[in-house]
């Protein structure tokens, strides 16, 4: 049998990341996933701080690492899933809550941590969106909140109602937030006066009240029966 080309043979296997990344990795949060695939996904989450999502390219991205397009491809199979681990990376610092907050404050205490990761990089809400859509992500952040309603007593149902509207509150106006803010970088419109910390803090706080209420309804209703 013929030996494989060496070109052959590199596109394969992948490549060792540039000894700059590898420097700066003491910087970053310890790694959940491979060592290399971890670098692949921070470099991504640089990408997005710099450029924005419609930048991120399998391409440019290898650009950025100094390897060939394949080596990407080696521990990502395409674009989508990268996205889903980048998303899941930038939720990683939101962790659950100290245990003697009550489980009300418990709730806040998340949805202010995943919208303060979010708004710390460009276009993020719409990578953890679609990271969540294709299903791919592991959208371990949620456990947190379903944990405190469970605490908080509220039933089945009420708990994921209640998740689905803080998460969707974080990400919903997140993403407004984030699509001005490029429009603006682009010159496509002035900046605005909007207070978008104010408006979700206003809405979260609706959100909560209504959990507290259905709460006091369930327990007036067990008592009941």
């Amino acid at each position: 049998m013929a030996a494989q080309p060496a070109s052959a043979a590199r596109s394969t296997a992948p490549e060792m990341p540039p000894p700059l990344l590898v420097a700066r990795m003491n910087t970053w949060a310890k790694p959940t996933i491979s060592l290399y695939r971890w670098l692949r996904v921070l470099m991504a989450r640089e990408v997005l701080r710099r450029h924005s999502l419609a930048d991120l390219s399998m391409r440019r991205l290898a650009t950025e690492l100094g390897v060939s397009p394949n080596a990407l491809y080696w521990h990502y199979p395409d674009k989508q899933t990268l996205l889903a681990a980048l998303g899941d990376d930038i939720l990683a610092d939101v962790t659950a809550p100290a245990d003697d907050l009550e489980w009300d404050e418990r709730l806040e205490s998340v949805a202010r941590a995943m919208r303060a990761s979010l708004c710390a990089v460009p276009d993020s809400a719409e990578v953890v969106s679609s990271g969540w859509s294709s299903g791919l992500s592991t959208m371990a952040v949620l456990d947190h909140l379903t944990d405190a309603a469970r605490d908080g007593g509220l039933s089945a149902s009420a708990r994921r109602g209640l998740v689905t509207a803080i998460a969707q509150l974080v990400i919903g106006l997140t993403i407004e937030q984030q699509t001005r803010q490029q429009m603006e970088r682009l010159g496509v419109t002035g900046p605005g006066d909007r207070d978008y910390d104010a408006e979700f803090a206003d809405a979260l706080a609706i959100v909560l009240a209504g959990a507290r209420q259905v709460r006091a309804a369930q327990t007036v209703a067990t008592a009941a029966s």
